[in-house]
């Protein structure tokens, strides 16, 4: 399960050589969100409002809006099971992952159903996210293999570690109807490390050092212009150099893909103009470093990004310009917590950055810039699994042309985790 939450600790059950254990949370938080745009600022064609900024995607606009939601990680119940045959560990892992707002008619329009506004009427349910479907196999002197659905590589270090894991962080996207996440620290920090079909393997560990490399399915993108992975000839590739010493580690971890364009409109008449694919065969890369540090009950997090044509929030979102062109993208995340007893008091600040390109300048002088804010917590464990928290974060949003808006929210709520 993604995330590092306090005293989350899997129940075992054991039936001859087999293990099964049960492992998941509960969340639920109130967030008060206060939202304020000024000039338009445009997202890969999207006017302001896109779920990249620090403003909701719908609802009131300059406006204060409630909302009850799960925060950055949704509800989740994981299962595993474990057995060794021969010498080998393996184990298989479902991870479902269902959020508590209605949202049945989120993924009608393309959209996530955790990231997606709903309609969140009468009668309404809400949607299972199925994130986790792997097979691990290995032991220590062949190291292990995984295959199937996980969080990527890229990006994982620093979500993993976001103190708002257990909470909110940044909570105005789709404030008015919430979907069932909010952002934390992505988009604000680091590129959301996603959930890709892959197959992995990883080195035994060699005094603390560990080499991880393995393919995935490639993706398309969300923004415009589109771009197109599925059914390239190469697979993604992604892999991970990491070294743990005591209370600390150090993680390089990298991804290339390779995309093509869809068709565009290229005369400006609102019909997608056949023949006009502005993105063919561009391989797009990006590489994270990350830091962590434990001194007794001081944690400090250090984590930047840089890529080229991977995009800014998510995979291939606003990766590419309107002549086929990649913007380059860049940002990082520093975090510090402090723990007394039940008491753990935690400030990060978060930034990203997407470059303009020359066609840009010119074009789409309103682009979005940057991505910042700051988010300042309080985490009280109640019980070794219950905890509670309250959050304020201040996010801004700025473009190329130095306009800006902004957001701000208080959120409290209850994190369960067994």
């Amino acid at each position: 399960m993604i995330g590092v939450v306090p005293a989350a600790q899997a129940i075992d059950m054991e039936a001859g050589d087999w293990t099964f254990s049960v492992n998941g949370n509960v969340n639920a938080n109130y967030v008060y969100s206060s939202c304020d745009t000024g000039a338009p600022i445009s997202f890969g064609g999207a006017i302001a409002g896109s779920v990249v900024g620090a403003c909701n995607i719908n609802g009131p606009i300059d406006d204060n809006v409630s909302s009850v939601r799960t925060g950055l990680l949704p509800a989740a119940l994981v299962f595993t099971a474990a057995t060794q045959q021969n010498g080998w560990d393996i184990s298989g892992t479902f991870g479902l992952y269902p959020g508590i707002v209605t949202n049945d008619d989120a993924g009608g329009g393309g959209g996530s159903p955790n990231l997606a506004p709903g309609n969140n009427v009468g009668l309404g349910s809400t949607s299972l996210d199925i994130r986790q479907v792997f097979l691990k196999f290995g032991n220590s002197e062949f190291g292990t293999v995984k295959a199937g659905r996980d969080f990527g590589l890229f990006g994982y270090d620093a979500i993993i570690n976001d103190m708002t894991i257990p909470a909110v962080g940044v909570g105005t996207l789709a404030v008015g109807s919430p979907g069932n996440t909010t952002l934390g620290s992505i988009g604000f920090g680091y590129i959301y490390t996603d959930t890709l079909s892959q197959i992995n393997y990883t080195t035994p560990d060699m005094g603390g050092f560990t080499a991880t490399a393995g393919v995935f399915q490639t993706i398309d993108s969300l923004s415009s212009p589109s771009t197109v992975g599925v059914g390239e000839s190469l697979p993604g590739f992604h892999g991970q150099l990491r070294y743990e010493w005591d209370g600390a580690f150090v993680s390089l971890n990298a991804v290339t893909l390779e995309v093509d364009g869809n068709d565009v409109d290229t005369d400006g008449d609102g019909l997608i103009d056949a023949g006009t694919q502005i993105v063919d065969d561009e391989r797009v890369y990006g590489v994270d470093l990350n830091y962590k540090q434990n001194l007794g009950a001081i944690d400090f997090l250090i984590s930047g990004y840089y890529t080229e044509g991977l995009g800014s929030v998510a995979y291939l979102f606003d990766s590419f310009d309107g002549q086929g062109d990649k913007r380059d993208s860049y940002g990082g995340l520093a975090q510090v917590t402090y723990t007394a007893g039940k008491n753990k008091f935690g400030l990060n600040y978060g930034v990203s950055y997407l470059d303009q390109t020359d066609f840009d300048e010119t074009n789409v002088p309103d682009l979005f810039e940057s991505n910042q804010k700051v988010t300042a917590g309080y985490y009280y464990s109640l019980t070794p699994n219950l905890t509670l928290t309250a959050e304020y974060s201040y996010a801004e949003s700025q473009n190329h042309q130095d306009d800006e808006y902004d957001a701000n929210n208080v959120n409290v709520g209850a994190f369960f985790a067994f």
